[in-house]
């Protein structure tokens, strides 16, 4: 219940956070919103960080459980740790978010303003924000599951990835500094891409560029957890220690 009521909380505090403020078509805003697309683009935001930080949450718990001793089906596991890292990814973001997920699908048909080039575009939006949410959280399984000190994460993924990543206001409003930290965050292209996608009715011609840049950073992170992950064997071999520091 709290994963379905905290986003939804979240997204109630982002909306009406505006409220006291001009949000007529002179406003700051509207140069990089329009005002009548403003709970559209919250709950877009809102929507796609909730799948990212959900697999925070979920790799800051496998980090308790390492260090609590309950992870032995992992770590002895004969298949390959990495497919395991990312499939525990996929099952906890499916129970994490699917209520939200409803709640922001009826929230958007309610709303109105969803302007898209063609039907399948929505779909392929979805599989977009799943793909990436599950390569995020797989990488984040990696590092806390063999990583001591990998706690630290979670502050950094916290505030930052939702301040950063434009999950509440433009990228187009932030000075120059906060937009080359926004581009640290894979969460930055996967709401880049929705955007365009219902909001400004882009064709997939048109999101080609942003599209590359995102599988480039997520081929990076698949390959990074590959590559940890045999690293932390062959350590754990050369030991007989399962905790990198």
């Amino acid at each position: 219940m709290r994963s379905f009521l905290w986003p939804i909380i979240q997204f109630i505090n982002a909306y009406f956070a505006f409220k006291p403020f001009n949000l007529g078509q002179n406003s700051p805003l509207s140069r990089f919103v329009p005002v009548e697309k403003l709970g559209l683009f919250l709950i877009t935001g809102c929507l796609a960080y909730i799948y990212f930080w959900s697999l925070v949450q979920s790799a800051w718990m496998m980090g308790y459980e390492r260090q609590q001793g309950t992870l032995e089906l992992i770590l002895l596991t004969p298949a390959s740790r990495t497919l395991v890292m990312f499939s525990r990814a996929a099952a906890n973001l499916v129970e994490a978010v699917w209520m939200f997920s409803i709640f922001a699908i009826l929230t958007i048909l309610f709303m109105g303003g969803l302007h898209v080039a063609h039907w399948w575009l929505l779909p392929f939006a979805v599989m977009v924000l799943l793909l990436s949410a599950i390569v995020w959280g797989g990488f984040l399984n990696t590092i806390f599951l063999f990583s001591r000190d990998a706690g630290f994460l979670y502050t950094i993924f916290e505030a930052p990835m939702e301040f950063f990543s434009g999950v509440r206001m433009p990228l187009m409003a932030f000075p120059i500094w906060a937009k080359v930290i926004s581009f640290l965050f894979p969460l930055t292209f996967v709401l880049n891409i929705l955007r365009a996608i219902v909001m400004e009715g882009k064709t997939l011609g048109s999101i080609c560029n942003p599209l590359i840049e995102l599988a480039s950073i997520l081929i990076v992170l698949t390959a990074a957890s590959f590559i940890l992950v045999r690293y932390a064997e062959k350590h754990a071999k050369d030991t007989g220690n399962l905790t990198m520091f």
